[in-house]
C-alpha cells in the first residue's frame, strides 16, 4: 500500500470517528435542565414533607432522570431505576408531565417490569416509595 492510500484510509477513519461522535452526541439524553429540577425539587399530592428527589433517591437503586419533549409539545421528565415492589425486584419507569409556565407537574404514566400500572397501582407504588423514605429516616434518627 502506498503512502497516499494510507493517508486516504486515515482520513476515512477520522471522518467516520467524527461522524459517529456527532450522531452519538445528538442522540444523548438530556439529563440536566429546569424541567428535571422542577420535578426533583417538587412535591407529589399528599406527600408535602419530602421532595420527589429525596423520596426516590432512597427507594430506587441508581435513579436515572431524563427529559424530552413530545411531538405534541409536552415536557416530560422520566425517572427510572431498580426497586423492590410488592416483594418483587424490578425496573420502574415514571413519567411526569411538566407545565412550562408554572413549572408544576403531574404524574402521567408508570411501568413496573414492563407492566403499565393503572391509577390505583400507581398510588400504591408511590405510597410504598414514601413509606420506604419514612422508614429510612426513622432508622437514621
Amino acid at each position: 500500500m502506498s503512502l497516499g492510500n494510507h493517508f486516504r484510509v486515515f482520513v476515512c477513519v477520522v471522518f467516520m470517528g467524527v461522524l459517529v461522535g456527532f450522531v452519538y452526541n445528538a442522540k444523548k439524553d438530556v439529563t440536566d435542565n429546569t424541567f428535571i429540577d422542577a420535578v426533583k425539587e417538587g412535591y407529589l399530592a399528599d406527600y408535602s414533607d419530602v421532595t420527589v428527589r429525596n423520596a426516590f433517591n432512597y427507594a430506587f437503586k441508581e435513579p436515572y432522570w431524563r427529559y424530552y419533549e413530545t411531538t405534541t409539545g409536552q415536557h416530560v421528565v422520566e425517572l427510572s431505576g431498580e426497586i423492590a415492589h410488592l416483594g418483587e425486584q424490578g425496573h420502574a419507569i415514571l413519567q411526569f408531565v411538566v407545565n412550562e409556565e408554572e413549572t408544576r407537574f403531574t404524574l402521567f404514566a408508570m411501568k413496573f417490569n414492563e407492566s403499565v400500572l393503572d391509577m390505583q397501582q400507581k398510588w400504591t407504588f408511590i405510597g410504598a416509595v414514601y413509606e420506604t423514605w419514612q422508614m429510612k429516616q426513622l432508622a437514621y434518627q
